[in-house]
């Protein structure tokens, strides 16, 4: 089944503008409103996420806190998620190392619940840090999405991701199963001088295809200042705002999560 199609989307430049990281501070939701582009997901272990209840919304699910503020705990029991301050483990490496899968999902289904718990459903599920990537854990990732008739952001293909060889052929797998759409990936996380022409080169340069373009904006002050990649978000912030980029963005055909899930459980029922 080609959902792209089915979508009448075949052969398009269609791009999901998508705001990761709501919930981590006042300064991102306080972007998210400004920029008006709907699409977004919560970090449900974030201290503002509670502030986040309109849009096209999903979970960013998580299982690392990579800074020193700040710091983020898992809502599940679970140990193995936890570095000894009882915070969940800064780096990939730490948290794939320690913690068992049944953990994972169990704290995955956490953010879950507590996500449905505002009032709202979810229309799709991705990951912060790629920290679902871990084979048994995402398995469970796609389980859940699967058992929430949800969207779970996976990309195209594994080729640009730098992952342990013998990672990527079980996710390729997954992939290669999945009855859910795949997207290419693009991805802002990036320190430039000049963070408007990167968009517009970017954005220039992409054929037809359905992409995912992962943004992190927040808007300037003394909370942002305080993140430690604070130049990153306020460089997307201002670049978003920009016209040019907004007139380049205006040059596809803006799709939401919400119309992908539907058209999904349409197509795919339970």
């Amino acid at each position: 089944m080609d959902l792209w199609e089915a979508m009448g989307l075949s052969g398009q430049r269609v791009i999901i503008v998508h705001h990761d990281d709501l919930g981590l501070s006042l300064s991102m939701n306080q972007a998210f409103r400004e920029l008006s582009f709907s699409t977004g997901s919560i970090l449900m272990t974030g201290g503002w996420a509670p502030m986040v209840t309109e849009g096209d919304l999903g979970v960013h699910l998580t299982l690392t806190s990579e800074w020193d503020s700040p710091r983020m705990r898992p809502i599940s029991p679970g140990m193995s998620l936890r570095d000894k301050a009882g915070y969940f483990y800064r780096s990939l490496e730490e948290v794939w190392n320690s913690a068992t899968a049944d953990d994972a999902e169990a704290e995955l289904r956490g953010q879950i619940e507590a996500f449905l718990a505002k009032g709202i459903e979810p229309t799709h599920i991705d990951t912060h840090m790629g920290s679902v990537l871990r084979p048994d854990i995402a398995l469970a990732y796609h389980r859940l999405a699967l058992e929430y008739r949800v969207p779970c952001l996976l990309p195209d293909g594994l080729d640009e991701m730098r992952l342990p060889a013998e990672m990527k052929v079980p996710l390729e797998q997954i992939l290669e199963n999945s009855p859910f759409p795949k997207l290419r990936l693009i991805d802002s996380y990036t320190r430039t001088e000049d963070k408007t022409k990167w968009y517009l080169d970017t954005l220039d340069s992409l054929p037809p295809g359905v992409y995912h373009l992962r943004h992190h904006a927040a808007v300037p002050g003394p909370e942002t200042e305080a993140l430690p990649d604070a130049d990153i978000r306020v460089g997307d912030f201002a670049a978003l705002s920009n016209p040019r980029v907004r007139d380049a963005l205006a040059e596809f055909t803006l799709v939401t999560y919400r119309e992908i899930r539907d058209a999904w459980r349409r197509a795919v029922p339970p």
